[in-house]
């Protein structure tokens, strides 16, 4: 369109989000069409490249949650092409903008401006409401590729002003740059000098700043008469320069409920603050006409509103960003891992009852082949030829096959029953299994003996680690427990055997003997 620069394009969605959202009266409309889609419209803005500018940032709070939200409705719109959620909101708030660009080939906006401003009769028209009137009559205007009578005042004057609020945005970026500071240096330190501050200072906070600034008043107040005891120095520094604008200006903000001590000492205050401190002072006696003597009121007042304004924008991005939008996409993320996560846990339950099911099979096969006889070993092993987790228990049952048959050929070389016992007492062994008759046998003539409940638990089954010798009586001893047992022992390295659990407790300690030595 004629006479629009490129940069009033790009950031058309901008200033109608700016235009929307800003609009108090549309405040409801707007939380109504959000709460329909709201995840999609923030991911929208977060897409958008809108989030962090500066122009949105300097609106209030509870607009610029607005203007955020609008930028993600608008954002979403174009997306989709689908624009039913932002002509909505634009029939809702301007309902008279849209109908004049339907109704008209050409746009004037000098002509706009007066068929509005008769509509409202008698009432006061705000600047900032033609502003935003005139915003969103540009931005149809553009949508609907209609031209602009592009000779109105009106016209040139709204663009100007688009560009200066875009040139605000970024005033601090532009008036307080590392160049501009370099280029006062030399009237910075002049000022340096009148508030008698160090070259170099080093204050960590405002309030460590403006407490020097007392100090400065004290010495002058000494300065005027070495006479003063202490007490009235102190009050007598809040009526000098410039310790009575920091003590009248901190009385405010205590009348206002703020607690001024806390608040400046929240605010870091660097070397670059100060210049930029001062340099605004330099700027204010420069176009603003302040006078050497109101330059320590204005400074002053600066600083206070330093601090204020600091403490609102971290309030301002504490409601905005993170305990709200950014917090519940948070969530959602979250809640989509944990999906994520239950889904691949019931996959692996799934996977798991299907092993366990094989395996609990499995080994009902190799128990029965098992107590038919010796001759069905060889057999066996070929079964288990490949299922490395069970050679342990195979070798453990063959051996124990073997102890059978050859029992009697042990006991008539076997020593004394007390060397046997000393030998195993010398050793860390556990035993499973076994009737509780049975284990309080072995545990009288062999006290060093662990022996795990069957019935507990047993949560410290990483004892089997630390064994010497793991010794399974299978009698009285659960399938489940019996698995338990089993998986510790796997890997471990640890030996273990079966034992029959004999009644007789001099057998059994022949047993125990038996199987350590060999």
């Amino acid at each position: 369109m004629p006479n629009q620069t490129k940069s009033l394009l790009e950031n058309q969605k901008l200033f109608i989000s700016i235009a929307l959202g800003g609009n108090p009266f549309l405040h409801p409309s707007i939380d109504e069409a959000y709460r329909k889609n709201q995840w999609e419209y923030y991911e929208a803005y977060l897409q958008s490249g809108l989030k962090g500018k500066p122009l949105i940032s300097m609106y209030s709070t509870r607009n610029e949650e607005k203007i955020r939200q609008v930028a993600g409705i608008v954002e979403w719109c174009y997306t989709h092409n689908h624009f039913t959620a932002l002509d909505g909101l634009i029939k809702k708030g301007y309902k008279f903008a849209w109908l004049f660009v339907q109704r008209n080939e050409e746009i004037d906006f000098e002509q706009y401006i007066r068929a509005y401003a008769k509509r409202q009769k008698y009432r006061a028209l705000k600047e900032i409401e033609l502003f935003y009137q005139n915003i969103v009559l540009w931005y149809l205007t553009s949508r609907e590729g209609k031209p602009i009578q592009s000779l109105s005042v009106t016209w040139q004057s709204f663009q100007e002003m688009l560009h200066s609020s875009l040139k605000e945005a970024k005033v601090q970026e532009l008036n307080f740059s590392e160049r501009h500071i370099e280029e006062n240096r030399e009237k910075l330190l002049h000022l340096y000098e009148i508030y008698s501050i160090p070259k170099d200072p080093e204050f960590d906070s405002l309030g460590a700043f403006l407490e020097y600034m007392l100090g400065v008043s004290l010495r002058r107040v000494y300065e005027q008469d070495f006479e003063f005891d202490s007490e009235e120095a102190q009050q007598r520094m809040f009526q000098v320069s410039p310790g009575k604008y920091i003590g009248a200006l901190g009385g405010w903000l205590k009348a206002l409920g703020i607690n001024e001590l806390d608040a400046t000492e929240q605010i870091p205050f660097t070397k670059h603050a100060l210049d930029c401190a001062l340099l605004e002072l330099l700027y204010a006696k420069k176009y603003n006409d302040i006078s050497d003597d109101e330059q320590d009121l204005f400074f002053v007042a600066s600083l206070y509103l330093h601090c204020v304004v600091s403490l609102y924008k971290e309030a301002k991005q504490f409601y905005l960003d993170e305990s709200k939008q950014d917090y519940y996409v948070e969530m959602k993320t979250k809640e989509a891992a944990i999906l994520q996560q239950e889904a691949e846990l019931l996959r692996n339950e799934r996977t798991l009852q299907t092993a366990r099911k094989r395996h609990e099979s499995e080994r009902a096969g190799l128990e029965k082949e098992l107590r038919e006889a010796q001759a069905k070993i060889r057999h066996l092993e070929q079964k288990i030829e490949g299922m490395e987790d069970y050679a342990g228990e195979v070798h453990a049952l063959r051996e124990y096959l073997y102890w059978e048959e050859a029992e009697d050929q042990f006991y008539e070389k076997a020593p004394s029953v007390d060397k046997m016992a000393e030998l195993i007492a010398s050793k860390r062994i556990i035993v499973f299994g076994g009737s509780p008759a049975w284990q309080q046998k072995v545990k009288d003539v062999l006290p060093s003996v662990e022996f795990f409940d069957i019935d507990s638990r047993n949560r410290q089954l990483g004892k089997i680690r630390r064994a010497d010798a793991v010794f399974i009586n299978t009698s009285a001893l659960s399938h489940a427990f019996y698995y338990k047992i089993m998986k510790e022992l796997r890997g471990s390295g640890v030996p273990f055997y079966y034992i029959k659990g004999q009644s007789n407790s001099t057998k059994t300690i022949m047993e125990l003997y038996k199987w350590i030595t060999n």
